[in-house]
């Protein structure tokens, strides 16, 4: 895997973390304990693999990069078949299916990445774990040009989906901190001659 997937699964990792933390605060109880969890989770391991430049628990966080949407996807099929009441498994859809989608990418390049290195495992002489090859660094503006792309692209996807969450919607706009509006001063007296 190269330096530049790595930083693209973190950010992901990352950009799904935080939407999860704001969708978990407008959740039912149980859905919120759910969801924060696994945005903190999500957010720890994605800048454990900023720092470290590895991935930690790859298997691990493969499937923990998927539950988030298997949730939601028993969540919709509860709400549909009216066992539970609507409030109770009311989830954003805009948010989860941004969240989902940085979920999705960050397993599918963590199972990608763990079918090539079987392959160079059993196309080599060497044994299992061992590698021989070392990851070649990427050139400076290549790197500089994917860390700027994938910073915006999840940022870009990230901001509107926590716009959509009820943590979002409940936000305070932007420049009308502390007061209602615009200052008025009161009409000064006429002096009439």
């Amino acid at each position: 895997m190269t330096q530049i997937t790595r930083l693209w699964i973190a950010f992901a990792a990352l950009g799904a973390g935080i939407i999860h933390l704001a969708v978990g605060a407008g959740a039912p109880a149980l859905l919120a304990v759910t969801f924060v969890g696994l945005g903190v989770a999500e957010l720890c391991w994605g800048v454990a693999t900023l720092v470290r430049g590895r991935h930690l628990w790859p298997n691990q966080a493969l499937v923990a990069a998927l539950l988030p949407g298997v949730i939601w996807a028993a969540m919709v099929a509860l709400r549909s078949t009216s066992a539970v009441p609507a409030d109770a498994t009311v989830l954003p859809v805009f948010p989860m299916t941004i969240a989902t989608s940085f979920g999705v990418f960050v397993a599918v390049s963590l199972a990608l990445t763990r079918r090539r290195a079987r392959c160079r495992t059993a196309a080599s002489d060497t044994p299992a774990g061992v590698t021989g090859a070392t990851e070649p660094a990427p050139q400076g503006w290549r790197f500089l040009a994917a860390l700027t792309l994938g910073g915006l692209l999840v940022s870009g996807l990230t901001t509107p989906a926590l716009a959509a969450t009820d943590a979002g919607t409940q936000a305070v706009p932007h420049g009308s901190h502390g007061h209602s509006g615009p200052a008025v001063l009161p009409d000064a007296p006429h002096s009439h001659h």
